[in-house]
This record gives structure tokens, C-alpha cells and sequence, in this order.
């Protein structure tokens, strides 16, 4: 920076962890940043915002678990002094398939799997092996996952266990996914195991992610941030002298010197009309899945397993997510919670049923791997909906990344769709904010 400036106006557009990892380390580096973020809801966190379930007990929106290979995360909420605060505990997985529920969380579980035959499960281990030691999966991006898992898993375990799981996760998008994305998916769960038989551990922030969101607001206000909730940007308007006018919120206008959208591309698009052509154009051709998910409060726990994949054909449901296989129930008023998610093109007529059509298909689906499951033990339902959630990793999908500067100069990107060979998770979005701001601050 050059001395003798005044201070410089930084605009972090969206209050998820993207904008607030950003926000924090800018609002860090000197006292000569002025950083201001601007959130559309009431509450920060986007996608990780919590939700009030019943009178006493509060917990996130959404599931999210830390793994330990989470290095960046786990950084991140060192420096945030929660290091104390994060509990790690062995998981178990089960696995429905024709009509009947497994567990498969040790090498002797894996080996004994009906559905799978002793030269499957073989070639399988294998390829886990393989897919969790590739570096690299650039390459990927230009393979459709279904003839890459043919080529390493075989056609049978291709057929009986990952398009089922695929087709759960991505529905029809499936047929266009690449490569890179499963086995991202696969390098993440799988990747921290050395041995065939380790176990994976999975990990929390002690009060979920409102303990994580309440130490950033407190960390941000000491750094001298600002943060405006309840403020939605409605449009950008760069100017030729390099300041950037952002209207929104109550009527208003701000102006700063720089700005970082951390908005989806399709949203970005729509607050800046007047975009270059092109630039707006790349914007548009990432694609989204959005997520429809019944979260259950119940008197009873269902299973052991942290998540149950189904590989039967006919299931509304991506998994079902038992949280409290990972935190105690104790710290839930000896409740316990589920997860019912499904994820659907951001465009789907699904979108618009009502909580009750929702609830009642995701229950149906539900009962058919838990058929003892009585209304008397459910304690609360919720549904929850975002409809612009992970991006598709399309083939080619490299190519349609959006530029970490924009074609104005002041205005700069971070959003999840430029997380390239990875799953959305939070580890990524912490190194995603981190790379930006490497980039920005030599500017500034």
C-alpha cells in the first residue's frame, strides 16, 4: 500500500463462510482496510447458518462434518481459538441395498457385503486405493465419471454401487458429471485412511456452526470490520475512476474501492446488469444443484451409522445423515437428529412443493429403511431449501471456472463454483479465501 492513502473501502458481498473467512483476513492485515460485509439475511453463515428446531435446542441448517485431513479448517479455527472446542469420534457407515440395511465400516463389514461378490470387493479396494493416492485430477475433467469408475471399479461395482450413489446425489446431472468430481468425493472420505482397515473419524465444533459463526462475528468486530445483515445487494455499478457504487439494503448506497463477490455466478449476473457480455456469459455456464432437506428431531436414534447411502432405485434421498452418531445426544437434550436430504437441478418443480408434500415423501422414503419408526417419536420437522448449492462439475469443467478478477477491474470473485477437483465442503472454501486474498492484497 501506498503511504499517505487514505483508507481503503472493501465491500465483501454475501456473509457465508466464504465472505467472512475473506472479510477476516483482510480486516487483518491493517488498519488501513475498512472491510465491510453485506449480508441479505438477518444471519450470517448462508449455508451454515443454524435453525431453531424446538424451544431449547438450536442446530445447523444443513450437515457438516471436519475431517482430520481438514487441515486448512482446523487452521482456521485455531486462529479463531476453538481448537478446544472441535471433537473428533469414529463414524460407522451403512449402506442399503435390496431391501436391506449393512453396515460398512471395517475391512471384515466390507468383505462380508452380500451384494458385492469376493473378485468385486477386491477390485473395489483397489480402486479406493488408487483414486485416494491420485494428486491430481485435471485430467479427469474431460472423462464422464461413468467410464472412468467402469474403467477402475469394473462394470459391476460400477453398476451396483456407484451410479445408484451417483444418480442419488446428482439425479440427472449424473450423466454429464465428470470424473474429477467422484473422485474428489472418494479422495476426501477415503484419502486420510492408510490402512484398509482405519477407520474414519469425523469431527465437530462443539455447539455446531453458530458457536463457529458467533467467534467470527466477535473476531471481525475487534478487527474493526463492519457488518451490515439484512442488507441484499441489488446491483453493482463500477465506475471509470475504479470506485464501485453497491446499492441495496434499506434503500441505500455504498461506495468502495474494492469489491469481493463471494455470490453464486447467477446471482452476481443479476446484481451487475451491466456486466461485459462475455463475462456475464461465463457466469451463466456453470450450472447449480440445489438442496431440499427435512431435518428430524427424534426420541430415539435410528442406526449406529453416520450417513446410510441407498443404492436401491426409487429413493428420494440423497442419505440419510444421523448426526447425533457423532454428537452426543447429550449435548442435544438426549435428542437426537437426522438429516433427509436431496439435491435437485436449482431449477427443479420439486422446489416449489409445500413443507407437508416435502416432509411426508422424504418420511415415506425413510420408513423404508427404518419401517419401526413411529410418528409419537418425531418431535419436530423442518425443512429447509437453497437452491443454488453446489455447483456441477460438468465435463470440462475447468474451462467455465469463473477469473478471480472480474473484467472491472475493482470488482474481485470467491464463490464455491471455483473450487475445481474437490467436493463442497468448508475446508475448501478456508483455502479458496485464503488464495484470494494472497491475490488481492499486492493490489491494494
Amino acid at each position: 500500500m501506498a503511504e499517505g492513502r487514505g483508507p481503503i473501502r472493501i465491500g465483501v458481498l454475501g456473509g457465508g463462510m466464504m465472505g467472512l473467512a475473506v472479510a477476516l483476513q483482510l480486516a487483518r492485515a491493517g488498519r488501513r482496510l475498512q472491510v465491510t460485509v453485506l449480508e441479505r439475511e438477518p444471519e450470517l453463515g448462508g449455508l451454515c447458518r443454524s435453525r431453531q428446531l424446538l424451544p431449547d435446542l438450536r442446530w445447523d441448517r444443513f450437515y457438516h462434518v471436519i475431517l482430520s485431513s481438514d487441515t486448512a479448517l482446523l487452521d482456521f479455527l485455531a486462529q479463531l481459538d476453538l481448537q478446544p472446542e472441535v471433537r473428533f469420534a469414529t463414524t460407522r457407515t451403512g449402506f442399503f441395498a435390496g431391501g436391506r440395511l449393512y453396515s460398512l465400516s471395517s475391512t471384515w463389514e466390507f468383505l462380508r457385503f452380500p451384494p458385492l461378490s469376493l473378485l468385486d470387493k477386491a477390485r473395489l479396494g483397489l480402486g479406493i486405493l488408487y483414486a485416494a493416492r491420485l494428486r491430481d485430477g485435471s485430467r479427469l475433467e474431460r472423462q464422464l465419471a461413468r467410464s472412468w469408475l467402469r474403467q477402475v471399479f469394473g462394470r459391476r461395482n460400477t453398476e451396483r454401487l456407484w451410479e445408484p450413489l451417483l444418480r442419488a446425489k446428482l439425479g440427472s446431472a449424473s450423466e454429464q458429471t465428470s470424473a474429477a468430481f467422484i473422485w474428489a468425493t472418494i479422495r476426501r472420505l477415503y484419502g486420510t485412511r492408510q490402512e484398509l482397515n482405519r477407520q474414519e473419524r469425523m469431527g465437530y465444533v462443539q455447539g455446531g456452526y453458530a458457536t463457529i459463526l458467533a467467534r467470527l462475528w466477535e473476531r471481525l468486530a475487534q478487527a474493526g470490520a463492519t457488518i451490515r445483515s439484512s442488507w441484499p445487494v441489488t446491483r453493482l455499478r463500477p465506475h471509470p475512476d475504479g470506485e464501485v457504487t453497491v446499492e441495496g439494503g434499506p434503500g441505500e448506497r455504498l461506495v468502495f474501492d474494492r469489491v469481493v463477490s463471494t455470490l453464486p455466478g447467477p446471482e452476481l449476473a443479476r446484481v451487475w446488469p451491466d456486466a461485459p457480455p462475455d463475462f456475464a456469459a461465463q457466469l451463466g455456464r456453470v450450472g447449480y444443484l440445489g438442496l431440499v432437506c427435512v431435518t428430524l428431531v427424534l426420541k430415539r436414534s435410528l442406526s449406529p451409522y453416520y450417513i446410510t447411502n441407498i443404492t436401491d432405485d426409487g429413493f428420494p434421498l440423497t442419505g440419510i445423515i444421523e448426526t447425533t452418531a457423532l454428537v452426543p445426544p447429550a449435548e442435544l437434550g438426549a435428542r437426537h437428529l437426522v438429516y433427509l436430504p436431496r439435491y435437485l437441478p436449482s431449477g427443479d418443480p420439486w422446489f416449489q412443493r409445500t413443507d407437508a408434500q416435502v416432509t411426508a415423501e422424504l418420511l415415506e422414503a425413510l420408513r423404508r429403511v427404518h419401517p419401526s419408526l413411529r410418528d409419537d417419536e418425531i418431535l419436530a420437522t423442518v425443512v429447509e431449501r437453497e437452491s443454488l448449492v453446489q455447483p456441477l462439475q460438468e465435463l470440462g469443467y475447468g474451462d467455465r471456472v469463473p477469473p478471480w478478477q472480474s473484467p472491472a477491474a475493482s470488482i474481485w470473485l470467491a464463490s464455491n463454483a471455483m473450487i475445481r477437483n474437490s467436493t463442497l465442503n468448508n475446508d475448501q472454501v478456508v483455502r479458496l479465501a485464503q488464495e484470494l486474498c494472497r491475490r488481492l492484497l499486492p493490489t491494494l
